[in-house]
């Protein structure tokens, strides 16, 4: 069952497509079009994982998919690309690159990415992942998601895996040298997992069965970690040296049923998310806490997801 979507970058690319039409120098055009490439590349990496995702557990009441979680705790943030779970509550914490092309992963487990003629460094996709997990784990026993039983919380097996575009060739280093065995190609994800599931030993299968809940059971704790999902809006005009917006940018044109008539719509300000209609002071309190509202104004109902 599908808890949670990919959350949409659609905004973000409007924004980015918004701000190469204003007077910018040649290094501001360069930071928008990088990001905004990177951004593309991303979603479509997401997008692609997600298929296959969707594609073996979406339609299983067995399993509980989450896709774009976001969570803050003491301070730290993880962005995690997508989560299974499963009713003995396996969690597969999964990270999705989208590498077009080769990529190859040293001795040493750094990973080099190969684009046009050239290889460069990449972040370690397999140490980030780690980081996920490890806050992960620290949030889900902190604010108690998991079930319990005989009054103990149940403890997850928490695994990891990092997911490549089946179009990718991969060149590993020997196993001896740095285990590479979570990085996979997407379509083989559930290949992957039955392979583990059948290398569980008969004792250690009993145990695993103790710890089968129910579907329902699965299905609310996968959404009660959803309501910990915090999206973060980006400050882009101040990341990238623009002055910020002017709050008259916010006036709402002639209603579009309207156009034409001569009749204007009776207030100046509107939700950027819902388009409904908010009162002046609603509108520049959003535009006086900028870090928070990324110089947007929202109504009190969209306020509350921030």
């Amino acid at each position: 069952m599908i808890i949670k979507t990919i959350d949409s970058k659609q905004d973000e690319m409007r924004e980015f497509s918004s701000l190469l039409k204003e007077k910018i120098n040649a290094n501001q055009r360069f930071q928008i079009e990088r990001e905004l490439k990177a951004i593309r590349t991303g979603a479509l990496g997401e997008e692609d994982a997600a298929y296959y995702i969707d594609f073996y557990f979406g339609g299983s009441k067995n399993w509980a998919v989450i896709h774009d979680l976001r969570i803050e705790y003491e301070g730290q943030v993880a962005q995690i690309d997508h989560i299974l779970l499963n009713r003995m509550f396996d969690i597969y914490v999964i990270e999705s690159k989208n590498y077009s092309y080769k990529i190859t992963i040293t001795p040493e487990g750094e990973f080099k990415v190969y684009s046009g003629s050239r290889h460069y460094g990449v972040p370690s996709p397999i140490e980030q992942n780690k980081r996920h997990i490890h806050l992960l784990e620290r949030f889900l026993k902190a604010k108690g998601i998991l079930p319990k039983r005989m009054g103990i919380p149940i403890s997850p097996r928490v695994k990891s895996f990092i997911l490549i575009s089946p179009k990718s060739i991969i060149s590993r280093p020997p196993e001896k040298k740095y285990d590479t065995s979570v990085v996979i190609k997407a379509d083989t994800l559930r290949t992957k997992i039955d392979d583990e599931a059948e290398k569980i030993s008969p004792a250690a299968a009993l145990g695993l069965i103790g710890k089968i809940s129910s579907s329902s059971t699965l299905e609310k704790v996968a959404q009660r970690l959803v309501r910990y999902h915090r999206p973060h809006k980006i400050d882009w005009r101040g990341r990238f040296g623009l002055p910020a917006e002017n709050p008259s940018d916010y006036q709402r044109e002639p209603f579009q049923n309207n156009r034409g008539l001569g009749i204007e719509d009776s207030s100046k300000y509107f939700c950027f998310q819902c388009k409904k209609d908010i009162s002046e002071k609603v509108a520049k309190f959003c535009f006086q806490n900028r870090p928070k509202f990324g110089g947007k104004a929202y109504c009190f109902d969209y306020q509350k997801s921030f």
